[in-house]
């Protein structure tokens, strides 16, 4: 208990809400796709349950772990998400077309690449910190961005480079070889996206859902259907009536629709005002640090929340084409969760240093 005093009381308060209220739509969201898949609409809330009842724990064992043991762990713990990633490209579960699940034991099933991006912001983080070690982690993380691509999955990749350009901002790197490095990676996705015939409809498409109402603009109608009945004040925690078939992984991808439709316009924005205050506490905490390890790590994984809130949400609303990114803390699923708390457990450990 003494150690807990010690963390920041705000962002653990906002952390630990955000969790249960994700909980909660998840309970609302899933049950009828649950009954669908399980023939039992519970199964999906005790599995989210389940995953609340590891996350919360591995977020405060990560608060009491002196924040230096990811600097000396950073190598090793790379190796390990880089094995994990070539044995899910070898034999992961295919689901929808994409290879992103990696079981184990036979009832786990790990999403490898949402580790991937805290161990590419810790290689990066470790690399400017010690001013060595460049090439290896640009290497280590290219690696994993490329596995991460095969899947396929383009929306981790880029986030796992939206994590490095973070950390890059941090390091106080000259604004040019920022400007080159950014351009450069757009040039390659804007390439993969020519290239890829499946990623073209998905920008024609969103472009247009209308063009293809029942086929590949069909998730992107349902969402926006969704939001809007929900109207100012929403039909009610549990009245979604898209939750029941019309709006695919409902409880997952598409959990902000849901939440927009139950909460209306007022409680959608009471969530994202919960995500705003999470990401400018844990701003603050970064800006007091006096280590610059801390510091850059700290701002390279709030990137990578900011960035993962901002797609999950875009994709819902129809600013940004589809992809299969979760929301931080709320959308279904073991692995988006327990790393979000992971995340969050980081930035608990290093508020316990701040001077202020």
């Amino acid at each position: 208990m003494k150690n807990i005093s010690k963390v920041d009381q705000p962002l653990m308060t906002l952390s630990i809400a955000i969790i249960l209220l994700g909980f909660v739509f998840v309970s609302s969201a899933s049950w009828s796709e649950s009954y669908h898949y399980t023939e039992s609409a519970w199964t999906f809330i005790w599995k989210q349950g389940f995953y609340v009842l590891i996350g919360i724990p591995v977020m405060l064992t990560m608060s009491f772990s002196h924040f230096k043991w990811w600097q000396k762990y950073t190598l090793p713990i790379a190796i390990l998400v880089l094995t994990l990633l070539i044995i899910n490209a070898k034999y992961g579960v295919v689901v929808g077309g994409a290879r992103r699940w990696l079981n184990i034991f036979g009832f786990i099933n790990l999403q490898v690449s949402e580790f991937a991006k805290i161990s590419s912001v810790l290689l990066f983080t470790k690399a400017f910190f010690e001013k060595r070690g460049f090439f290896l982690a640009i290497l280590m993380s290219l690696a994993m961005m490329i596995l991460t691509l095969k899947q396929p999955d383009l929306g981790s990749c880029l986030i796992i480079a939206t994590g490095i350009f973070f950390v890059i901002l941090a390091a106080n790197v000259n604004l040019w070889s920022i400007g080159l490095g950014v351009g450069a990676g757009a040039s390659v996705v804007i390439i993969h996206i020519l290239n890829t015939p499946y990623q073209l409809a998905r920008i024609k498409y969103w472009l247009d859902p209308h063009s293809d109402p029942l086929g590949s603009g069909y998730n992107l109608i349902q969402s926006q259907y969704a939001i809007g009945a929900g109207q100012l004040w929403g039909q009610g925690l549990g009245g979604s009536l898209q939750k029941l078939g019309a709006l695919p992984v409902s409880h997952a991808d598409f959990i902000f629709s849901i939440i927009c439709e139950e909460m209306g316009f007022l409680g959608s924005t009471a969530v994202l005002l919960l995500f705003f205050l999470w990401i400018l506490r844990a701003l603050q905490i970064c800006h007091s640090m006096p280590d610059n390890f801390a510091r850059m790590m700290g701002i390279g994984l709030i990137g990578l929340m900011a960035v993962q809130i901002i797609t999950n949400i875009g994709v819902a609303t129809g600013l940004l084409p589809i992809t299969g990114v979760t929301l931080p803390f709320v959308s279904y699923g073991g692995s988006s969760l327990i790393s979000s708390c992971i995340i969050a457990g980081i930035l608990l450990n290093v508020s316990r240093f701040k001077e202020w």
